[in-house]
């Protein structure tokens, strides 16, 4: 008996962008950092709301990328109007039946809660996200109704490194992944203080 060749109800087309290297898994690496780090290098930090995504083509339908417009409930560093919302982007994305996937790169849906760490604006104006996925984070329930900070994507739980303690005797600050989201926001907010005081002196 002949078998019939499988052909999917609909046409779809799967692009995988690896950045820098044609082995997806190696594509998604990126440096480490302590939350002190990653405050210092972001550009802009900032709590808030997914409104909408889009797509669009750039450079002659080469690059496809996702736009991310966010509606800020906490703006903890960097500069916006006002009552402004903040749009970044991302490569990848999908157009119809076109898909272009980056590996490692966070999906966001409108009315999404996301703490984003950005860098600064890139040639065509727009911020993207820290370290591909290292800087979009999130709030999750966790035991007893606490709220706790998570990546959005697996890879970001390996990306942030423990901090040291100051000195002798003294605890680490509780900044990695997995505790309580009030307490990470807090964190973030001394270290943004802290930092630009010391780049007042």
């Amino acid at each position: 008996m002949l078998r019939r060749p499988f052909r999917p109800t609909w046409p779809m087309v799967l692009t995988v962008l690896a950045l820098a290297s044609h082995d997806p898994a190696r594509a998604t690496q990126v440096q480490p950092l302590t939350l002190p780090e990653l405050v210092q290098r972001s550009a802009t930090i900032v709590h808030g709301t997914v409104q909408e995504t889009h797509t669009a083509w750039e450079d002659g339908r080469a690059r496809l990328y996702t736009y991310v417009t966010v509606s800020p409930l906490e703006l903890m560093k960097g500069n916006s109007p006002a009552g402004r919302t903040i749009t970044f982007r991302q490569l990848g994305g999908r157009d119809g039946d076109r898909i272009v996937y980056v590996p490692g790169t966070p999906r966001f849906s409108p009315k999404q809660e996301v703490l984003l760490f950005l860098t600064g604006n890139d040639g065509a104006g727009y911020p993207q996200v820290m370290g591909i996925f290292q800087g979009a984070l999130r709030p999750a329930s966790g035991a007893g109704g606490l709220r706790r900070v998570e990546g959005i994507t697996p890879g970001a739980a390996g990306s942030l490194l423990p901090e040291k303690a100051k000195g002798p005797g003294q605890p680490a600050p509780a900044s990695v992944l997995g505790g309580s989201f009030g307490d990470f926001m807090e964190r973030i907010r001394i270290l943004v203080r802290d930092q630009a005081a010391g780049a007042a002196r």
